[in-house]
Protein backbone atom coordinates (compact mmCIF):
# COMPACT_ATOMS: atom_id res chain seq x y z
CA UNK A 1 0.00 0.00 0.00
CA UNK A 2 2.45 2.50 0.52
CA UNK A 3 3.99 1.57 -2.32
CA UNK A 4 0.87 2.46 -3.93
CA UNK A 5 0.69 5.94 -2.56
CA UNK A 6 3.95 6.81 -3.79
CA UNK A 7 3.15 5.90 -7.38
CA UNK A 8 -0.42 7.72 -6.84
CA UNK A 9 1.67 11.01 -6.04
CA UNK A 10 4.42 10.78 -8.08
CA UNK A 11 1.35 9.95 -11.42
CA UNK A 12 -0.31 12.79 -9.69
CA UNK A 13 3.22 15.02 -10.18
CA UNK A 14 3.72 13.88 -13.83
CA UNK A 15 0.02 14.85 -14.95
CA UNK A 16 0.24 18.08 -13.64
CA UNK A 17 3.44 18.67 -14.92
CA UNK A 18 2.90 17.39 -18.17
CA UNK A 19 -0.99 19.18 -17.73
CA UNK A 20 -0.73 20.12 -21.84
CA UNK A 21 0.28 16.58 -22.75
CA UNK A 22 -1.72 14.84 -20.56
CA UNK A 23 -4.90 17.09 -21.49
CA UNK A 24 -4.41 16.30 -24.87
CA UNK A 25 -4.20 12.63 -24.75
CA UNK A 26 -7.21 12.21 -21.96
CA UNK A 27 -9.13 14.21 -24.14
CA UNK A 28 -8.42 11.95 -27.87
CA UNK A 29 -9.41 8.78 -25.44
CA UNK A 30 -12.26 10.75 -24.21
CA UNK A 31 -13.56 11.70 -27.73
CA UNK A 32 -13.30 7.84 -28.54
CA UNK A 33 -14.93 6.27 -26.12
CA UNK A 34 -17.45 8.87 -25.76
CA UNK A 35 -18.98 8.44 -29.54
CA UNK A 36 -18.58 4.98 -28.98
CA UNK A 37 -20.48 4.82 -26.05
CA UNK A 38 -23.20 7.08 -27.93
CA UNK A 39 -23.53 4.40 -30.39
CA UNK A 40 -23.62 2.14 -27.68
CA UNK A 41 -26.31 3.42 -26.27
CA UNK A 42 -28.85 3.39 -29.49
CA UNK A 43 -27.66 -0.04 -30.18
CA UNK A 44 -28.51 -1.05 -27.55
CA UNK A 45 -32.06 -0.30 -27.02
CA UNK A 46 -32.47 -1.40 -30.16
CA UNK A 47 -31.91 -4.72 -30.02
CA UNK A 48 -33.25 -4.64 -26.05
CA UNK A 49 -35.48 -7.16 -24.94
CA UNK A 50 -39.10 -5.20 -24.43
CA UNK A 51 -40.47 -7.97 -22.15
CA UNK A 52 -37.30 -10.89 -21.25
CA UNK A 53 -39.01 -12.73 -18.92
CA UNK A 54 -41.73 -13.97 -21.31
CA UNK A 55 -40.66 -13.01 -25.09
CA UNK A 56 -40.53 -16.31 -26.01
CA UNK A 57 -43.85 -17.26 -24.97
CA UNK A 58 -45.66 -14.27 -26.93
CA UNK A 59 -46.47 -14.93 -30.55
CA UNK A 60 -47.15 -12.94 -32.94
CA UNK A 61 -49.74 -14.45 -35.99
CA UNK A 62 -49.63 -13.64 -39.41
CA UNK A 63 -51.91 -15.66 -41.65
CA UNK A 64 -51.58 -16.83 -45.21
CA UNK A 65 -54.86 -15.99 -46.24
CA UNK A 66 -55.63 -13.79 -49.33
CA UNK A 67 -58.78 -13.22 -51.10
CA UNK A 68 -58.15 -13.11 -54.73
CA UNK A 69 -56.16 -15.15 -56.74
CA UNK A 70 -53.29 -12.93 -56.87
CA UNK A 71 -51.44 -13.33 -53.58
CA UNK A 72 -47.79 -11.69 -52.76
CA UNK A 73 -45.98 -14.45 -52.22
CA UNK A 74 -44.72 -12.48 -49.05
CA UNK A 75 -47.23 -13.09 -45.75
CA UNK A 76 -48.98 -9.52 -44.95
CA UNK A 77 -48.98 -9.20 -40.72
CA UNK A 78 -52.21 -7.79 -41.11
CA UNK A 79 -55.44 -9.50 -41.12
CA UNK A 80 -59.47 -8.50 -41.21
CA UNK A 81 -61.73 -8.10 -38.96
CA UNK A 82 -63.69 -11.84 -39.29
CA UNK A 83 -59.91 -13.60 -39.10
CA UNK A 84 -58.72 -11.55 -35.86
CA UNK A 85 -62.16 -12.00 -34.10
CA UNK A 86 -61.95 -16.10 -35.36
CA UNK A 87 -58.69 -16.13 -33.88
CA UNK A 88 -59.92 -14.48 -30.62
CA UNK A 89 -62.33 -16.95 -29.90
CA UNK A 90 -59.46 -19.99 -29.49
CA UNK A 91 -59.00 -21.84 -26.39
CA UNK A 92 -55.67 -22.67 -26.68
CA UNK A 93 -53.50 -19.30 -26.05
CA UNK A 94 -52.78 -18.43 -22.50
CA UNK A 95 -53.89 -14.90 -23.89
CA UNK A 96 -54.64 -13.60 -27.08
CA UNK A 97 -55.58 -9.91 -28.17
CA UNK A 98 -56.22 -7.99 -31.44
CA UNK A 99 -55.59 -4.42 -31.60
CA UNK A 100 -55.29 -1.30 -34.16
CA UNK A 101 -54.20 2.10 -33.64
CA UNK A 102 -55.57 5.28 -33.96
CA UNK A 103 -55.50 8.94 -32.61
CA UNK A 104 -58.65 10.93 -31.00
CA UNK A 105 -58.67 14.71 -29.44
CA UNK A 106 -59.76 14.48 -25.90
CA UNK A 107 -60.48 16.56 -22.69
CA UNK A 108 -62.46 16.12 -19.15
CA UNK A 109 -66.11 16.66 -19.84
CA UNK A 110 -65.97 18.15 -16.21
CA UNK A 111 -63.39 21.12 -16.93
CA UNK A 112 -64.21 24.49 -17.70
CA UNK A 113 -60.81 24.28 -19.86
CA UNK A 114 -62.05 23.32 -23.62
CA UNK A 115 -58.78 22.69 -24.80
CA UNK A 116 -58.45 19.17 -26.87
CA UNK A 117 -55.80 17.04 -26.50
CA UNK A 118 -53.92 15.00 -28.97
CA UNK A 119 -54.32 10.80 -27.81
CA UNK A 120 -52.62 7.90 -29.16
CA UNK A 121 -55.74 5.08 -28.99
CA UNK A 122 -55.10 1.53 -29.14
CA UNK A 123 -58.20 -0.45 -30.06
CA UNK A 124 -58.03 -3.71 -28.62
CA UNK A 125 -59.24 -6.44 -26.39
CA UNK A 126 -58.92 -7.20 -22.24
CA UNK A 127 -56.18 -9.89 -23.29
CA UNK A 128 -53.51 -7.12 -24.37
CA UNK A 129 -52.96 -6.39 -20.45
CA UNK A 130 -51.97 -9.62 -19.38
CA UNK A 131 -50.18 -10.55 -21.73
CA UNK A 132 -48.42 -7.43 -22.23
CA UNK A 133 -48.12 -7.12 -18.30
CA UNK A 134 -49.37 -3.20 -18.73
CA UNK A 135 -49.19 -2.40 -15.09
CA UNK A 136 -51.90 -0.97 -13.45
CA UNK A 137 -51.91 2.07 -10.94
CA UNK A 138 -55.64 2.24 -10.36
CA UNK A 139 -58.56 0.09 -11.41
CA UNK A 140 -58.36 -2.78 -14.37
CA UNK A 141 -59.64 -3.41 -17.93
CA UNK A 142 -63.54 -3.23 -19.06
CA UNK A 143 -65.50 -6.74 -19.26
CA UNK A 144 -67.58 -6.08 -21.95
CA UNK A 145 -66.90 -5.61 -25.75
CA UNK A 146 -68.77 -2.62 -26.73
CA UNK A 147 -68.33 -1.01 -23.41
CA UNK A 148 -68.03 2.89 -23.29
CA UNK A 149 -64.75 2.27 -21.14
CA UNK A 150 -61.48 2.99 -21.28
CA UNK A 151 -58.01 2.59 -20.00
CA UNK A 152 -55.52 5.58 -19.68
CA UNK A 153 -51.83 5.83 -19.69
CA UNK A 154 -50.06 7.83 -17.12
CA UNK A 155 -48.87 10.48 -19.28
CA UNK A 156 -52.27 11.48 -20.28
CA UNK A 157 -53.60 10.93 -16.61
CA UNK A 158 -51.32 13.45 -16.22
CA UNK A 159 -51.86 15.93 -18.72
CA UNK A 160 -55.54 16.18 -17.87
CA UNK A 161 -56.17 15.24 -14.19
CA UNK A 162 -52.72 15.79 -12.74
CA UNK A 163 -52.24 12.36 -11.88
CA UNK A 164 -53.63 10.17 -9.03
CA UNK A 165 -56.62 7.92 -9.13
CA UNK A 166 -58.92 9.12 -12.42
CA UNK A 167 -60.89 5.75 -11.98
CA UNK A 168 -64.61 6.70 -12.54
CA UNK A 169 -63.64 9.96 -13.88
CA UNK A 170 -65.16 11.06 -17.61
CA UNK A 171 -63.28 11.84 -21.07
CA UNK A 172 -65.06 13.06 -23.58
CA UNK A 173 -63.27 11.82 -26.73
CA UNK A 174 -64.60 13.38 -29.87
CA UNK A 175 -67.48 14.84 -28.27
CA UNK A 176 -68.83 11.46 -26.88
CA UNK A 177 -68.56 10.64 -22.72
CA UNK A 178 -66.42 7.44 -22.05
CA UNK A 179 -65.76 6.29 -18.27
CA UNK A 180 -62.08 5.80 -16.86
CA UNK A 181 -62.20 2.13 -15.58
CA UNK A 182 -58.34 1.65 -15.13
CA UNK A 183 -55.32 3.72 -15.22
CA UNK A 184 -51.48 2.48 -15.87
CA UNK A 185 -48.14 3.67 -13.79
CA UNK A 186 -45.67 5.31 -16.06
CA UNK A 187 -44.24 2.30 -18.13
CA UNK A 188 -41.90 2.01 -21.16
CA UNK A 189 -41.42 -0.94 -23.38
CA UNK A 190 -38.16 -0.64 -26.00
CA UNK A 191 -38.56 -1.34 -28.24
CA UNK A 192 -42.34 -1.36 -28.72
CA UNK A 193 -42.80 -4.78 -29.64
CA UNK A 194 -46.54 -4.59 -30.38
CA UNK A 195 -46.17 -1.67 -32.88
CA UNK A 196 -42.26 -2.37 -34.29
CA UNK A 197 -43.60 -0.49 -37.85
CA UNK A 198 -44.57 3.05 -39.55
CA UNK A 199 -41.49 4.28 -37.83
CA UNK A 200 -43.25 3.96 -34.64
CA UNK A 201 -40.89 0.95 -32.52
CA UNK A 202 -39.34 3.50 -30.32
CA UNK A 203 -42.46 5.91 -29.63
CA UNK A 204 -44.05 5.71 -26.06
CA UNK A 205 -47.01 3.59 -24.80
CA UNK A 206 -50.39 4.58 -25.57
CA UNK A 207 -52.51 7.16 -24.10
CA UNK A 208 -55.56 5.29 -24.40
CA UNK A 209 -56.66 1.70 -24.57
CA UNK A 210 -60.53 1.13 -25.68
CA UNK A 211 -62.11 -1.94 -26.57
CA UNK A 212 -61.74 -2.57 -30.05
CA UNK A 213 -65.93 -2.94 -31.26
CA UNK A 214 -66.65 0.49 -29.41
CA UNK A 215 -63.35 2.23 -31.15
CA UNK A 216 -64.87 0.78 -34.48
CA UNK A 217 -68.98 1.61 -33.71
CA UNK A 218 -67.20 4.99 -32.89
CA UNK A 219 -65.38 5.24 -36.32
CA UNK A 220 -62.18 5.77 -34.52
CA UNK A 221 -59.78 5.95 -37.73
CA UNK A 222 -57.22 3.44 -38.84
CA UNK A 223 -53.93 5.02 -38.18
CA UNK A 224 -51.62 2.21 -39.39
CA UNK A 225 -50.69 0.19 -42.35
CA UNK A 226 -53.77 -1.11 -44.21
CA UNK A 227 -54.85 -2.92 -47.22
CA UNK A 228 -58.20 -3.58 -48.88
CA UNK A 229 -59.49 -5.68 -51.89
CA UNK A 230 -63.13 -3.56 -51.77
CA UNK A 231 -64.70 -0.92 -51.26
CA UNK A 232 -65.14 0.21 -47.32
CA UNK A 233 -66.89 3.46 -46.70
CA UNK A 234 -66.43 3.66 -43.01
CA UNK A 235 -64.37 1.85 -39.79
CA UNK A 236 -67.57 0.09 -39.00
CA UNK A 237 -68.02 -1.12 -42.19
CA UNK A 238 -64.72 -3.16 -42.32
CA UNK A 239 -66.89 -5.97 -40.40
CA UNK A 240 -67.23 -8.85 -43.40
CA UNK A 241 -64.89 -7.12 -45.61
CA UNK A 242 -61.69 -7.85 -47.07
CA UNK A 243 -59.94 -5.01 -45.14
CA UNK A 244 -56.87 -5.95 -43.68
CA UNK A 245 -55.63 -3.60 -40.59
CA UNK A 246 -55.95 -5.92 -37.36
CA UNK A 247 -52.76 -7.33 -35.86
CA UNK A 248 -53.02 -10.55 -33.35
CA UNK A 249 -50.60 -11.51 -30.32
CA UNK A 250 -50.79 -14.78 -28.77
CA UNK A 251 -49.03 -15.88 -25.55
CA UNK A 252 -48.23 -19.41 -25.40
CA UNK A 253 -46.39 -20.74 -22.32
CA UNK A 254 -45.20 -24.22 -23.58
CA UNK A 255 -44.41 -26.06 -26.49
CA UNK A 256 -47.72 -28.09 -26.86
CA UNK A 257 -49.85 -24.80 -26.77
CA UNK A 258 -47.64 -23.46 -29.57
CA UNK A 259 -48.10 -26.36 -31.45
CA UNK A 260 -51.81 -26.73 -31.00
CA UNK A 261 -51.67 -22.86 -31.83
CA UNK A 262 -50.24 -23.43 -35.43
CA UNK A 263 -52.71 -26.41 -35.87
CA UNK A 264 -55.72 -23.88 -35.27
CA UNK A 265 -54.54 -21.19 -37.73
CA UNK A 266 -53.91 -23.79 -40.29
CA UNK A 267 -56.91 -25.52 -40.28
CA UNK A 268 -58.84 -22.23 -40.09
CA UNK A 269 -56.29 -21.14 -43.64
CA UNK A 270 -57.67 -24.64 -44.57
CA UNK A 271 -61.08 -23.86 -43.68
CA UNK A 272 -61.25 -20.34 -46.13
CA UNK A 273 -59.38 -22.20 -49.00
CA UNK A 274 -62.80 -24.23 -48.96
CA UNK A 275 -64.94 -21.21 -49.10
CA UNK A 276 -63.23 -19.90 -52.03
CA UNK A 277 -60.44 -17.65 -51.00
CA UNK A 278 -56.63 -18.00 -51.84
CA UNK A 279 -53.42 -19.24 -50.05
CA UNK A 280 -50.30 -17.34 -50.36
CA UNK A 281 -47.08 -19.80 -50.90
CA UNK A 282 -45.88 -19.44 -47.19
CA UNK A 283 -47.44 -21.09 -44.17
CA UNK A 284 -49.16 -19.85 -41.82
CA UNK A 285 -46.57 -18.15 -38.60
CA UNK A 286 -45.92 -17.80 -35.31
CA UNK A 287 -43.23 -15.58 -34.29
CA UNK A 288 -41.65 -14.78 -31.10
CA UNK A 289 -40.99 -11.25 -29.84
CA UNK A 290 -37.84 -11.32 -30.60
CA UNK A 291 -38.09 -12.94 -33.86
CA UNK A 292 -40.60 -10.57 -34.61
CA UNK A 293 -38.42 -7.88 -34.00
CA UNK A 294 -35.55 -9.49 -36.01
CA UNK A 295 -38.27 -9.35 -38.99
CA UNK A 296 -38.88 -5.75 -38.60
CA UNK A 297 -35.89 -5.02 -39.12
CA UNK A 298 -35.83 -2.97 -35.88
CA UNK A 299 -32.01 -2.27 -35.32
CA UNK A 300 -30.97 -0.42 -38.48
CA UNK A 301 -28.57 -1.89 -40.80
CA UNK A 302 -27.09 2.00 -41.31
CA UNK A 303 -26.30 1.64 -37.32
CA UNK A 304 -24.35 -1.19 -37.40
CA UNK A 305 -22.32 0.00 -40.43
CA UNK A 306 -21.96 3.12 -38.00
CA UNK A 307 -20.62 0.98 -34.79
CA UNK A 308 -18.11 -0.49 -37.32
CA UNK A 309 -17.09 2.98 -37.90
CA UNK A 310 -16.60 4.42 -34.17
CA UNK A 311 -14.76 1.30 -33.05
CA UNK A 312 -12.34 2.30 -36.34
CA UNK A 313 -12.13 5.37 -34.70
CA UNK A 314 -11.62 4.64 -31.24
CA UNK A 315 -8.78 2.32 -32.56
CA UNK A 316 -7.20 5.18 -34.06
CA UNK A 317 -7.57 7.27 -31.09
CA UNK A 318 -6.16 4.68 -29.02
CA UNK A 319 -2.87 4.77 -31.58
CA UNK A 320 -2.39 8.61 -31.42
CA UNK A 321 -2.66 8.51 -27.68
CA UNK A 322 -0.17 5.60 -27.62
CA UNK A 323 2.24 7.78 -30.13
CA UNK A 324 1.67 10.77 -28.13
CA UNK A 325 3.03 8.69 -25.12
CA UNK A 326 5.58 7.10 -26.82
CA UNK A 327 6.84 10.44 -27.68
CA UNK A 328 7.10 11.39 -24.12
CA UNK A 329 8.01 8.32 -22.75
CA UNK A 330 11.25 9.14 -24.94
CA UNK A 331 11.55 12.93 -23.56
CA UNK A 332 11.90 11.50 -20.60
CA UNK A 333 13.94 8.43 -20.70
CA UNK A 334 16.78 10.70 -18.69
CA UNK A 335 14.00 10.47 -15.75
CA UNK A 336 13.32 7.42 -15.62
CA UNK A 337 17.25 6.22 -16.08
CA UNK A 338 18.35 8.20 -13.12
CA UNK A 339 15.15 6.32 -11.32
CA UNK A 340 16.85 3.08 -12.48
CA UNK A 341 20.27 3.91 -11.83
CA UNK A 342 19.47 5.01 -7.92
CA UNK A 343 17.83 1.78 -7.53
CA UNK A 344 14.50 1.17 -9.06
CA UNK A 345 13.81 -2.11 -10.89
CA UNK A 346 12.10 -2.31 -14.61
CA UNK A 347 9.10 -3.82 -12.63
CA UNK A 348 8.83 -0.53 -10.24
CA UNK A 349 8.69 1.40 -13.51
CA UNK A 350 6.20 -0.03 -15.06
CA UNK A 351 3.86 -0.81 -11.64
CA UNK A 352 4.27 3.06 -11.96
CA UNK A 353 2.98 3.63 -15.24
CA UNK A 354 0.47 1.37 -14.14
CA UNK A 355 -0.50 3.64 -11.52
CA UNK A 356 -0.61 6.37 -13.98
CA UNK A 357 -2.43 4.66 -16.74
CA UNK A 358 -5.63 3.99 -14.19
CA UNK A 359 -5.60 7.96 -13.19
CA UNK A 360 -5.35 8.48 -16.80
CA UNK A 361 -8.41 6.33 -17.33
CA UNK A 362 -10.34 7.52 -14.27
CA UNK A 363 -10.16 11.39 -15.91
CA UNK A 364 -11.04 9.84 -19.63
CA UNK A 365 -13.59 7.82 -18.37
CA UNK A 366 -15.68 11.34 -16.78
CA UNK A 367 -14.65 13.19 -19.79
CA UNK A 368 -16.27 10.41 -21.93
CA UNK A 369 -19.38 10.13 -20.16
CA UNK A 370 -19.74 13.89 -20.77
CA UNK A 371 -18.87 13.41 -24.88
CA UNK A 372 -21.04 10.24 -24.69
CA UNK A 373 -24.28 12.57 -23.82
CA UNK A 374 -23.21 15.39 -25.78
CA UNK A 375 -23.17 12.85 -29.13
CA UNK A 376 -25.97 11.11 -28.14
CA UNK A 377 -27.71 14.20 -28.13
CA UNK A 378 -26.59 15.82 -31.41
CA UNK A 379 -27.70 12.25 -32.86
CA UNK A 380 -31.23 12.90 -31.67
CA UNK A 381 -30.82 16.54 -32.93
CA UNK A 382 -29.89 14.87 -36.30
CA UNK A 383 -32.11 11.95 -36.40
CA UNK A 384 -35.21 12.91 -34.12
CA UNK A 385 -36.73 8.83 -34.90
CA UNK A 386 -33.89 8.18 -32.08
CA UNK A 387 -35.48 10.37 -29.67
CA UNK A 388 -37.10 7.42 -27.34
CA UNK A 389 -34.54 4.90 -28.51
CA UNK A 390 -31.60 5.39 -25.87
CA UNK A 391 -30.08 6.91 -22.94
CA UNK A 392 -26.76 6.31 -21.09
CA UNK A 393 -28.18 4.43 -18.04
CA UNK A 394 -26.27 2.93 -15.32
CA UNK A 395 -24.86 0.07 -16.92
CA UNK A 396 -23.59 1.71 -19.93
CA UNK A 397 -22.06 4.33 -17.55
CA UNK A 398 -19.94 1.16 -15.63
CA UNK A 399 -19.52 0.27 -19.52
CA UNK A 400 -18.20 3.59 -20.33
CA UNK A 401 -15.56 3.83 -17.45
CA UNK A 402 -14.55 -0.05 -18.11
CA UNK A 403 -13.75 0.81 -21.66
CA UNK A 404 -11.94 4.07 -20.91
CA UNK A 405 -9.96 2.22 -18.08
CA UNK A 406 -8.92 -0.50 -20.87
CA UNK A 407 -8.08 1.77 -23.54
CA UNK A 408 -5.83 4.15 -21.36
CA UNK A 409 -4.27 0.62 -20.57
CA UNK A 410 -4.24 -0.30 -23.65
CA UNK A 411 -2.40 3.09 -24.83
CA UNK A 412 0.12 3.36 -22.64
CA UNK A 413 1.24 -0.86 -22.59
CA UNK A 414 3.59 -0.44 -26.04
CA UNK A 415 5.07 3.01 -24.64
CA UNK A 416 5.57 1.19 -21.31
CA UNK A 417 7.30 -2.10 -22.70
CA UNK A 418 9.72 0.30 -25.01
CA UNK A 419 10.88 2.17 -21.67
CA UNK A 420 11.44 -0.55 -19.40
CA UNK A 421 13.13 -2.64 -22.33
CA UNK A 422 15.48 0.19 -23.35
CA UNK A 423 19.66 -0.53 -21.48
CA UNK A 424 20.70 1.67 -18.73
CA UNK A 425 23.43 1.89 -20.22
CA UNK A 426 22.42 3.78 -23.34
CA UNK A 427 19.77 5.94 -21.25
CA UNK A 428 22.70 7.51 -19.23
CA UNK A 429 25.06 7.89 -22.34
Amino acid sequence: MEMFNYYFKLSIRNLIRNRLFFILMISTLAVGVGVFLANIAIIKSMSSDPIPYKSKNIFNVSLNIWPNDTPDAELIEIMRYDDAMHLLKNNIATHTMVHYQSQVYTRDIDSTNLTRHQAVVRATTPGFFPLTDAPFAFGGSWQQDRAKQIVIGDTLNQQIFGGGNSVGKTLEIDGKPFEIVGVLKPWELKPLFYHAEDGQKFTTTDDIYAPIETAMDNEWVVNVRSSATERSDSVSDNRGKNVFFIQTFVQLDNQQQKNAMQQYIDNYSQHRQQQGEYLRANDNRLLDVNQWLKHKEVVDERMLAFALATSLFLAVCIFNASSLLLARYHSARFETGLRRAVGARMKDVFYQGLVESVLVGVCCAILALLFGWIFLQISITLFPALEHTSDIDAPLIIIGIGIALVTSFISMLYPLIRSCRTPLSTTLK
